[in-house]
């Protein structure tokens, strides 16, 4: 998925494909969560 991809995405459609990726792969990595806190709070 591009960033295009992801900023054309809602808030809602975002965190949903966030949720179904880290239940698919166990839990996000500790750098994973802390790069999606940065990009959320930039």
């Amino acid at each position: 998925m591009t960033p295009q991809q992801i900023d054309a995405m809602s808030m809602w459609q975002f965190f949903a494909l966030v949720a179904g990726a880290s239940e698919e792969s166990g839990a996000l990595t500790e750098g994973e969560a802390d790069e999606l806190w940065e990009w959320l709070n930039s």
